[in-house]
């Protein structure tokens, strides 16, 4: 059976079993995502053993600076995608050729603004080589598997996008595992390589997807760079506030603690994030419909049931989540003991993650973008106050407090934005 006829056979038998089309790609993203959380907990398991702390803490401290550039390659174009095609799916050819375009000069762009930031703003990260190949694996082929998943989405290619959201997570997994099984050294160098090498095969591989699914993208008929640009602005910069506070203190831990406290805090917040991914999946799969929807009856019940959906999850994640946490140790090695520690603080990060992003994605359905933009960028300069404040003289747990405060902050800011008409 090929590739395209076993996705065409899950999304017929979601159809049998009586399943709608926002049930069927809910459940199809929470699986896809859910599956990509054992990929990455696997990664971070190999790369935490094999890098040690200090390794491991250089390593994903210099990612995360490419990560918090990385929300604005593409120029808010995946959020375009959804949008348009949500509601005109004749486009789907059309903006997929935007994407890809949008993806590689933006990317390539910001590959120099790294490079030239990291020189003269990180005192600790890999070397230069090692940056550029992290800068095309996080500013271009992520960006570009995001907007192809996106597009599989609009297209209610729930199967597809599952598949292609694990595809980048799979990939550098088993680059990592290949090298480890033929002995070569977990050095930052040798590691940003095979990072680099896993993310570009991802890439290639959703590319194949979205043409199996959708056909050759229509580069005739794409937007133009000015008004492409103009469309996304709202979102690229409500991409940077909106996700950016999660990874800045990685950034500002290596820089002010040292890469070994940055390491042990990571691995902490990396295993909370797998915690969060179903809350980001259900999100993700009703975007689409809460656009076309938006301003009717059926929308508002709509968005009433993804709030109550994913704070019930939520708070069973958070229990999990503080559960699991004396296990750190024994999973990730007797030197992440401190990161039990951590674990448990962030451990209610889920609640109130959920909290925050069922007003905030309230916001972008109603073509409120702005609001949301304004409210994310007070609490990224709250969690940027807070650690510069507090890192020094309370440690790592305050990279957690901060979260936590700017998560409130936001999911209140949100919900008073929401009751403004």
């Amino acid at each position: 059976m090929s590739t395209d006829s076993l996705l065409r056979s899950l999304d017929s038998l979601m159809v049998r079993l009586g399943i709608g089309r926002l049930g069927q790609n809910a459940l199809l993203s929470t699986a896809g995502l859910g599956t990509r959380a054992v990929i990455q907990a696997g990664y971070l398991i190999v790369l935490s053993r094999w890098m040690g702390p200090h390794g491991y803490g250089l390593f994903a401290g210099s990612v995360a600076a490419a990560i918090i550039i990385a929300l604005v390659s593409g120029w808010g174009i995946a959020y375009v995608v959804t949008q348009q095609v949500a509601r005109d799916r004749t486009r789907s050819n059309a903006l997929w050729a935007t994407a890809i375009l949008q993806v590689l000069l933006s990317g390539i762009l910001l590959i120099g603004v790294l490079m030239v930031g990291s020189g003269l703003a990180l005192v600790e990260r890999v070397d230069i080589r090692s940056m550029v190949l992290l800068g095309f694996a996080e500013l271009v082929a992520l960006p570009l598997v995001q907007a192809a998943t996106s597009l599989c989405l609009a297209l209610d290619r729930g199967a597809t996008a599952a598949v292609s959201i694990c595809l980048v997570p799979a990939f550098r997994l088993f680059s990592m595992i290949a090298a480890v099984a033929v002995g070569v050294s977990g050095t930052p160098g040798h590691v940003a390589f095979l990072h680099f090498a896993g993310s570009v095969i991802g890439m290639l591989v959703a590319v194949y997807l979205v043409h199996r699914i959708d056909g050759a993208p229509a580069w005739r008929d794409r937007l133009s760079l000015p008004k492409a640009t103009i469309e996304g602005t709202r979102y690229a910069v409500g991409s940077l506030v909106g996700t950016s506070y999660q990874e800045v203190d990685k950034v500002l831990l290596l820089q002010i603690l040292g890469a070994t406290v940055a390491g042990t805090y990571t691995a902490a917040f990396r295993v909370m994030s797998v915690f969060v991914l179903p809350v980001a999946a259900l999100m993700g799969a009703a975007l689409p419909r809460l656009f076309a929807t938006h301003g009717t009856p059926g929308g508002a019940k709509l968005l009433k049931t993804v709030a109550v959906a994913a704070l019930c999850y939520a708070a069973m994640a958070s229990i999990a989540a503080a559960l699991v946490a004396p296990l750190m140790p024994f999973v990730f090695g007797h030197d992440y003991a401190v990161s039990t520690k951590y674990l448990l603080m962030l451990s209610p990060w889920a609640l109130v993650f959920a909290l925050h992003q069922s007003s905030a994605i309230a916001l972008t359905a109603s073509d409120r973008q702005g609001a949301r933009v304004v409210v994310e960028s007070l609490g990224l300069a709250l969690v940027i106050g807070m650690d510069l404040w507090l890192l020094r003289s309370v440690g790592a747990g305050a990279a957690a407090l901060a979260l936590l405060t700017a998560e409130v902050f936001m999911a209140c800011g949100c919900w008073l934005m929401m009751q403004r008409r």
